[in-house]
């Protein structure tokens, strides 16, 4: 198999942005991912805050990656834009702020695809899911938007509010036969999967099921170097796009 095989197989996709080398769901981070052709696709999380705009932050409260304290649905989109999101990473990211989806989508639109995932907690499933889409919609990405939740309410709320963006499934279940013929009967085509669950025989189960099936979160390079050998479509879902980079270009253990 050749690297540009590898990488068609294989899309990488960059989990809150480049989240190695930046502070995850900020504009640094996705403005990294989006200035390497390679990364086909940059995940993002979504909550809503006080004033019902979508943001992107992954936790629902504020103390790990921002200067603030609480819940983000108790602070305005203004107030959270005043945070500081970047220097929990690195004194250099002092001032990276917590984005709307808006502003995440208005950088990468057009420069690859979109996975967004709606975050569970939120009080209105329903709002949620319509707001994101209103966003989605404004800015006319449709068509290189995927909506995926851990909450299958989020995903039906989603298909509700908009039925023409496709929905997937993240899960910690493991795949197997079991799981697959659950995502047949939701009618949902795209799964997220944690990594070390994915075997040759149960991926090609799921592809000839019509699922599309994406691995988080990839960054250690021996997992690396397993999963862009299997010779089915898979998605690797990692914080650190340059090393999905080198496994694609090295090949090693491929037989």
């Amino acid at each position: 198999m050749t690297n540009n095989e590898r990488a068609r197989l294989h899309p990488c996709v960059a989990h809150r942005g480049w989240s190695g080398n930046a502070p995850e769901n900020t504009l640094a981070a996705f403005r990294m991912a989006a200035g390497e052709p390679f990364v086909h696709t940059v995940e993002m999380d979504v909550h809503l805050s006080k004033d019902e705009i979508p943001v992107v932050i992954h936790d629902s409260k504020l103390k790990r990656t921002t200067n603030g304290k609480g819940r983000v649905r108790d602070y305005t989109a203004a107030e959270l834009s005043k945070l500081d999101a970047g220097s929990w990473f690195h004194p250099s990211f002092a001032g990276e702020s917590v984005p709307t989806l808006e502003q995440v989508l208005s950088l990468l639109g057009g420069r690859c695809k979109l996975n967004i995932e709606l975050k569970e907690g939120t009080n209105d499933e329903e709002l949620l899911a319509r707001k994101t889409a209103e966003v989605v919609r404004r800015l006319g990405l449709e068509k290189d938007t995927i909506i995926t939740s851990f909450e299958l309410s989020l995903l039906e709320a989603s298909r509700r509010a908009a039925p023409e963006l496709p929905v997937g499934w993240i899960t910690k279940k493991k795949l197997n036969r079991k799981l697959i013929e659950k995502l047949r009967t939701l009618k949902i085509s795209f799964l997220s999967v944690e990594y070390s669950s994915i075997k040759i025989d149960n991926l090609k189960e799921a592809i000839a099921a019509g699922i599309q099936v994406m691995a988080w979160t990839v960054n250690e390079p021996a997992e690396f170097d397993r999963l862009v050998t299997l010779p089915e479509p898979l998605h690797i879902c990692t914080n650190y796009p340059d090393r999905w980079l080198i496994a694609v270009k090295e090949g090693r253990n491929e037989t």
